[in-house]
């Protein structure tokens, strides 16, 4: 098949046709779309609505929607690059497995991507009077060279006079958010309609960018209605469907979203102009015959005694309403839709045709096109306008219709680049199980955990690094966040995981001692083993002062946490004498630490023992009595003990035995719960400078069931001084818990730049309220038709999606204990019987 490409030169975003004529390129990347968010949809049809209006000047533009090549190898094998040196190794074991599982499942893993065409109008180009005449004259000998066969040649500088005429339509467009592709994507979206649905890499295609180069492509056409494309990456099959008559409703006729909701690549392609409507053969003399003949068959059907198809008496109120918005000179828009289906086989791609005709029944027609399909191809490449070929199937509607296909619009969650976390889920209705709803979906999701914290990053909506993960017991959420902690510790990101529960530790320890685990995943084996794990439980004398202020933090926070623990302590009882003792003891056993002694927190209560003041030695025989045999004794110690480090790569924290009072009690506190709070002192300021000691130091904090912790005052305080640290000291921190309401507080007003929202029954308003999306029975429906496993998430870039967690084989059984009883492996046989 012989191609005319239309397309003469390209410089960056602009293109020179054959025709003389420029258009600019952009990509359209920040509308996403959610099943659910009809408020953001009404706001982006009216967006969409006013920016297409404005085009009226420039007469032509074109829609693409590409599925483009996600790029994951390319992807993964960067990530890799930002591995930790001992831990490389089990990365890219992992990041392989991850790449050859979606490869074996989806052949070529894609993305969607919205490409918007428009010519620039003469009108917008610097010229004087003499370049218009001029330009008038080049064009009409291109003609006529280009008739006997000559090519006239352009000039370097072509691009040059139409600087501002591209800056002019830009802010046309700013509502769009229009970002004009560079060099490279430019040659590479050409080239990308030669390579329907061909597996390539990135960096391959631009080796040689020419524009001869473009349609290095051998194609082949049949009777069958399917384009054959043989070029040096592989072969693959195409099939172009024009979508052809409707229902005649426009409303939340949302095809350019549904187009994207198929579990294979389909690209979507329209032409657009806006018709001449003066001249006699212009659109309101074909208005008028079309309500003239219009007229007449209804007129015929009422006579002859026929039924009235809704398909007329639509159309005529379509004609009408089209009418009054001709009268008062509302722009039109002429329009041709065709879907692009390509495959790796014919056999494949004819299951995809019949898949795609069956789920457009009822509100399109979607055209076969037999034996126009080499036509099409080319009446649809860039830089080609509508021709006869393609106005046989267009269509007609103003820029409020055209704004109810929700064009430029994508479902996306998470970032363009960091670790798999799952996949998007646009499906309404609850799966059968979360492997059904994981494989349904083609849209992967990758998780780039400081991306708030960033700059240039285009589209983001916040700088806050704070994250929530939610959900009832069971649901998924702290299997989510242990796979974002191991994730991170595979990364250059120091990470902190903190366990009220004290179950993690012991679940990740019990797979260290299972030999065929350990055999299976060695390098990962390795990656668990290295983890720094911290047990708060005094009740084990090798934790005696691992929280010992005196030994793990700087003088300076030494001494403040010591007096206030003290203090707190004896708070009530303890008058001047007590409380100045305590200040001079604690100054001098940090000074001592200063000069190189092996010194601790317990030193500071011999002083206050050996004290000759009475009162003074009662309260340090009293602070001695409390530490023995108590929580107090993980913060209390002689110095010879290694103390909490600062420097691990990765830690897991376990609290046990904690009690903490309720924050609106009014009772008097306990002993036990005295000593907790007290703990809990030294515990916050590690957590705090953990986050904040190394400015140039990614870290992440986790803070599992923090309910536990933000019932007390002194629990909250904490919480909230960890907050603070954020964005100025490259700090995040993630907070898990069962209820959205747990991780609020009404005297804080730092919000959340993420939200991982799993189900929690009784909770559905909430979640909906805490996401900012309307409460009504369709939202509390789509709440409640997660499974387990899967969330509502809000990224960065404030897209709200259902996703589905996805974790590795290997990780999942780190993460989850197995818990099958004969009584259940009975159940799960006879299942499937």
């Amino acid at each position: 098949m012989k191609l005319s490409y239309p397309i003469e030169r390209y410089k960056e975003n602009l293109v020179l046709t054959k025709e003389r004529e420029v258009m600019a390129f952009y990509t359209i990347p920040y509308f996403s779309s959610s099943p659910i968010n009809f408020k953001k949809k009404r706001e982006t049809k009216e967006t969409i609505e006013k920016a297409v209006k404005k085009l009226l000047p420039n007469a032509y533009f074109e829609l693409s929607l590409v599925s483009r090549d996600f790029l994951l190898e390319e992807k993964m094998s960067d990530l890799a690059e930002t591995f930790v040196s001992e831990n490389k190794k089990s990365g890219e074991v992992y990041l392989k497995e991850v790449t050859e599982r979606y490869k074996k499942e989806m052949e070529i893993p894609y993305k969607y991507v919205w490409l918007l065409g428009v010519y620039l109008s003469k009108e917008m180009k610097d010229m004087s009077f003499k370049e218009l005449i001029q330009n008038a004259i080049t064009k009409q000998t291109t003609a006529l060279m280009n008739a006997l066969g000559r090519y006239v040649q352009v000039g370097e500088d072509w691009s040059e006079n139409w600087y501002h005429a591209e800056m002019e339509l830009r802010q046309t467009l700013s509502a769009l958010k229009p970002v004009p592709l560079s060099d490279e994507q430019m040659y590479y979206y050409q080239k990308l309609q030669f390579l329907p649905y061909i597996p390539h890499l990135f960096k391959d295609v631009l080796e040689s960018r020419s524009i001869n180069n473009i349609t290095d492509t051998m194609i082949y056409a049949n009777n069958m209605g399917e384009l054959q494309f043989v070029s040096p990456y592989g072969t693959s099959y195409l099939s172009i469907l024009p979508i052809g008559k409707s229902t005649g409703i426009l409303t939340n006729n949302h095809i350019d979203e549904i187009v994207q909701s198929f579990n294979f690549p389909i690209g979507l392609k329209k032409k657009c102009h806006f018709p001449d409507m003066k001249s006699t053969f212009g659109y309101k003399s074909k208005m008028s015959q079309s309500l003239v003949r219009s007229k007449t068959i209804m007129r015929e059907t009422a006579n002859t005694g026929n039924v009235m198809h809704d398909r007329i008496i639509i159309g005529r109120k379509g004609l009408n309403d089209m009418a009054k918005k001709v009268q008062a000179k509302e722009p039109i828009i002429e329009y041709g839709a065709f879907l692009f289906i390509a495959a790796s086989s014919r056999e494949q791609l004819r299951s995809r045709v019949k898949t795609a005709i069956g789920a457009f029944e009822g509100k399109f027609e979607l055209e076969r096109a037999r034996m126009d399909q080499a036509y099409l191809f080319q009446s649809l490449l860039y830089g080609a306008k509508l021709d006869r070929t393609t106005r046989f199937w267009y269509h007609s509607s103003d820029s409020a219709g055209f704004s109810q296909h929700l064009p430029f619009t994508t479902t996306k969650s998470g970032s363009d680049s960091g670790f798999p976390l799952g996949r998007v889920d646009t499906n309404y209705h609850k799966w059968e199980n979360l492997d059904q709803a994981i494989h349904a979906s083609r849209n992967i999701v990758l998780y780039n955990p400081m991306l708030a914290n960033k700059e240039g990053i285009a589209g983001k909506i916040t700088n806050n690094l704070l994250t929530t993960i939610t959900g009832m017991t069971g649901s998924g959420k702290t299997i989510l966040a242990q796979n974002q902690f191991l994730q991170n510790v595979h990364s250059k990101i120091k990470s902190l995981y903190i366990d009220p529960k004290h179950k993690v530790r012991e679940q990740w320890q019990s797979k260290l001692k299972d030999p065929v685990w350990c055999k299976k995943n060695p390098e990962l084996a390795d990656v668990v083993e290295r983890i720094n794990y911290v047990t708060l439980d005094y009740q084990q004398s090798e934790n005696t002062g691992v929280l010992d202020p005196i030994v793990f933090l700087n003088p300076e926070d030494a001494l403040t946490v010591a007096k206030t623990m003290l203090k707190y302590l004896g708070e009530g009882t303890w008058k001047k004498d007590e409380t100045t003792a305590i200040s001079q003891a604690a100054k001098e056993v940090v000074k001592r630490k200063i000069k190189g002694e092996t010194v601790g927190f317990m030193h500071v209560i011999e002083l206050l023992r050996k004290s000759k003041n009475e009162v003074v030695r009662a309260a340090g025989e009293y602070l001695f009595e409390a530490v023995d045999g108590s929580i107090l004794s993980l913060a209390f110690s002689y110095g010879d003990v290694k103390g909490i480090s600062f420097e691990e790569h990765g830690t897991l924290l376990e609290i046990a035995d904690l009690e903490l009072p309720e924050s609106d009690s009014d009772d008097e506190l306990s002993e036990e719960e005295r000593n907790s709070v007290a703990v809990m002192m030294a515990l916050g300021t590690f957590c705090k400078r953990f986050g904040s000691m190394n400015d140039k130091e990614e870290t992440v904090e986790f803070m599992d069931e923090v309910w536990v912790i933000t019932t007390s005052k002194e629990g909250k305080r904490i919480i909230k001084t960890m907050k603070r640290v954020g964005r100025s000291q490259n700090n995040k921190l993630v907070l898990i818990s069962q209820s959205v309401n747990d991780v609020k507080d009404s005297k804080d007003t730092t919000g959340a730049g993420e939200r991982f929202c799993f189900y929690e029954d009784g909770e559905e308003e909430q979640i909906l309220r805490t996401l900012k999306l309307e409460v009504n029975e369709t939202n509390l429906q789509w709440i409640r038709n997660m499974n387990q496993g899967q969330c509502v998430y809000l990224d960065v870039f404030g897209n709200i999606n259902r996703i589905s967690i996805e974790i590795p084989e290997a990780w999942l059984e780190l993460f989850s204990p197995e818990i099958d009883s004969e009584q259940s492996q009975l159940e799960k046989q006879y299942q499937k019987r």
